[in-house]
């Protein structure tokens, strides 16, 4: 039979002696205890047994009453009992700062998973967002991101919004360096350029271009330097009216180490003279007995006579 107590005036309170319980005794616990107004707990502990905890509010409020700018105690959060083990938290401290990545400046209090002993703990989720905002992670120190752990994560790597690891980027160069083919360098109007039969057509060549200007082109069975050609043990130019120069550097000779050879000119050849140099060349032999002849400023042509005849005219002449 249900019964009600009413107070029809004033305060109404129930008070035992110090260090006594008041205890509201449901049965076997599947009654209710029905607060219908505010319920103020003014002890130092509230402790709660139940198997279920269900709160209707959808902010729960810690440091209540918090009277300083942050939290006097530089600690607020949540705390899990984990028996033998060290108990875990969640909490929002205050001696911890992050940078913020909107105002680029180092921000007190930050929320952190640990222990109580202070050792951090780890977050398991799959996703995190920012609000479209960059993500700071690390902020301070020498740590990195790793991926420790993980099966081959460099093997994963296969779609263009990845985040790569330094396995995959080392493994990246060194396939690129094995495979890559690169036929193009240029810098303004200077290029370096290869061309291949196989794939260009035509012939294939290495060029290198300066300031617009071909320096350089390098073929299966020769190669060009500015002007001059060397195909095989041949040196020639490819200006058609200029002429080849050995010349050396700190002393007026050019030295050759083995035999000169010179064709023979047709005697009807004609040979123009230079007026700063002697022309060295070989025709058919003619009194002198040499074939070597020469042609001087001057345009004087004569051979270079032999030593026999040279004695021979001695003693004529």
């Amino acid at each position: 039979m249900s019964k009600t107590l009413n107070v029809n005036s004033g305060n109404y309170t129930v008070r035992t002696p110090d260090g006594n319980n008041i205890t509201f005794d449901t049965g076997s616990g599947v009654g209710n205890v029905i607060v219908t107004g505010n319920l103020q707990v003014q002890g130092t502990t509230t402790t709660v047994e139940s198997a279920d905890l269900n709160v209707e509010d959808n902010i729960i409020v810690v440091n209540y009453g918090e009277t300083g700018a942050g939290v006097t105690l530089n600690r607020a959060g949540i705390e899990v009992d984990r028996g033998t083990a060290i108990n875990a938290q969640i909490v929002f401290d205050e001696t911890i700062t992050h940078n913020d990545p909107v105002s680029q400046t180092n921000k007190p209090g930050t929320w952190t998973f640990r222990d109580t002993n202070g050792v951090i703990l780890g977050l398991r989720t799959n996703s995190i967002t920012t609000g479209g905002g960059d993500l700071y992670l690390i902020n301070s120190g020498t740590g990195v991101i790793s991926v420790s752990g993980t099966n081959n994560y460099e093997d994963q790597v296969t779609e263009d919004d990845v985040i790569p690891n330094k396995k995959y980027v080392d493994d990246a160069i060194t396939l690129g360096i094995q495979t890559i083919q690169i036929s193009r360098i240029a810098r303004g109007d200077s290029v370096i350029e290869l061309f291949d039969q196989s794939l260009d057509g035509g012939v294939s060549a290495y060029s290198v271009t300066i300031d617009s200007q071909q320096k350089m082109i390098v073929r299966a069975n020769s190669t060009e330097i500015e002007d001059v050609v060397i195909d095989g043990t041949e040196i020639s130019t490819t200006a058609t009216s200029g002429e080849l120069t050995l010349s050396s550097n700190g002393v007026p000779t050019v030295k050759i180490d083995s035999t000169l050879k010179m064709p023979v000119q047709d005697d009807s050849a004609i040979i123009s003279y230079d007026a700063q140099h002697i022309l060295v060349y070989g025709k058919d032999p003619d009194r002198g007995n040499t074939g070597i002849w020469y042609k001087n400023k001057y345009d004087t042509e004569d051979e270079l006579i032999s030593t026999n005849r040279s004695i021979a005219y001695a003693m004529l002449f």
